[in-house]
């Protein structure tokens, strides 16, 4: 995209020569780029660099499966993306978020403090990403409307970790927490009657402090593209939400199963029934869900392929 190139990536498996390749799969036509006259140095440069093998097609009919024209078949548009840093905001998140962009994918992002969110000229992006955080006070009632009218227009928010509690509850948003807030209440009121001895094995109950989950994935969707049926994520909250009622619930855990880690045994449960990676469409946009970071301190390798797929598939 940098370098003018035209890409199209398809929904559906595609099948030529031979060959099936998988959903999500790129496809550069010489006809989308008759204006670029260095487009097979550039083309071949690109790929060596990056270590991809390309695959030549005489015909842009499918021997079997999807053609080039169809319409599962869309172009990946340069999409302007921004992200809030600052007061509110996780500077351990927002740093590695703005590594993988700006470092690992060379994709320039523009980095907005959330002192200036009322000064946003909304038109410009195309993307907004919020890393971890608190964002009730950043996110105040009319910050939110013209956020949510911005999302309704076509816009795209991709929410990580706490960020998501700025559309919990809210109308339109499918977003609802598995967490009883009742019988937490009832619990915090009982804490008192817990022996001295026992407060502290008693609390470790209610956090997971960094254990890794089996996902199930849903593989056909393009959040998603390019990952098996199943994912293991680095948890390092309890937070849990529901499966969205009318959105996409992309990544999944039915029953808790921890392969590693410290996880105490109420929060596990909690975790039942709950979402990982889930898209909400609203209006002509969408929010999408990462419960978990997706690239805690830039070492969580396998989690990074699901901020691109976000950016440049997703809406």
């Amino acid at each position: 995209l940098q370098h003018k190139i035209k890409v199209r990536f398809s929904e559906n498996e595609l099948g030529f020569g031979g060959k099936t390749f998988a959903r999500g799969s790129l496809i550069i036509t010489r006809s989308d780029n008759k204006a670029n006259p260095d487009f097979d140095k550039t083309l071949t440069q690109i790929a060596n660099e990056m270590g991809r093998q390309l695959y030549a097609s005489p015909t842009s009919f499918a021997d079997k499966l999807t053609d080039f024209g169809s319409q599962y078949v869309h172009v990946i548009k340069p999409k302007k993306v921004a992200m809030l840093q600052g007061e509110g905001t996780s500077s351990l998140n927002y740093g590695a978020l703005w590594h993988f962009f700006e470092t690992q994918l060379k994709y320039p992002i523009t980095s907005i403090n959330t002192n200036d969110i009322g000064n946003i000229q909304w038109s410009n992006y195309d993307v907004l990403v919020l890393p971890e955080g608190s964002y009730k006070s950043i996110l105040n009632e009319d910050a939110f409307k013209t956020l949510e009218a911005w999302i309704n227009n076509g816009g795209e928010v991709i929410a990580i970790g706490n960020a998501l509690t700025a559309f919990e509850g809210k109308e339109g948003f499918d977003l609802v927490s598995n967490i009883d807030k009742k019988a937490e209440k009832e619990n915090d009121s009982l804490g008192n009657m817990i022996p001295y001895a026992q407060r502290e094995l008693e609390s470790t109950k209610h956090f997971i402090t960094g254990g890794i989950y089996k996902v199930t994935i849903d593989n056909t969707h393009p959040l998603a593209f390019g990952y098996g049926d199943t994912y293991f994520s680095l948890k390092r909250s309890g937070d849990s939400y529901s499966f969205l009622k009318e959105g996409y619930n992309v990544g999944y855990i039915k029953e808790p199963e921890s392969v590693s880690g410290f996880s105490g045994e109420t929060a596990k449960a909690a975790l039942k029934n709950s979402i990982v990676f889930a898209e909400a469409k609203k209006g002509k946009g969408s929010v999408v869900y990462m419960v978990d970071d997706v690239s805690f301190r830039s070492f969580w390798q396998n989690g990074k392929l699901f901020l691109a797929n976000a950016v440049f598939f997703v809406n």
